[in-house]
């Protein structure tokens, strides 16, 4: 009759843990838990910031877009007025005339490359 429940053997008995081991056990959960949570939360944190990097990106394409088109309104707005008609229009409103220009008057100035 080796063992019988009413009897109590120093083997089967739980032994208390040290305090030391106790404490490294809890700093392995401790640290493990810490890694999970790094696990979960590093993913989602650059998945904001490539979000907000993307959204600035299609803004500053936006904004491009814009001012490519301006610069064309403009391009198109000065090649308008630097037509002949618009010259002369815009001379008869400055009360502005234009006269002819004789050619015994020109000076032909000549220029030697270097």
């Amino acid at each position: 009759m080796g063992n019988d429940w009413y009897t109590t053997d120093l083997k089967q008995r739980p032994v208390q843990k040290q305090g030391r081991g106790r404490h490294v056990e809890q700093l392995v959960v401790v640290f493990m838990l810490l890694c999970v949570m790094g696990a979960i939360f590093v993913p989602l944190w650059q998945r904001g910031v490539n979000r907000s990097l993307e959204v600035e990106y299609q803004t500053l394409l936006k904004n491009r877009q814009a001012l490519e088109e301006q610069q064309q309104v403009l391009k198109a707005s000065i090649s308008s007025l630097s037509m002949p008609e618009a010259l002369v229009n815009g001379a008869w409103r400055e009360d502005i005339a234009f006269q002819p220009i004789k050619a015994e008057t020109v000076v032909m100035v000549a220029r030697s490359r270097i």
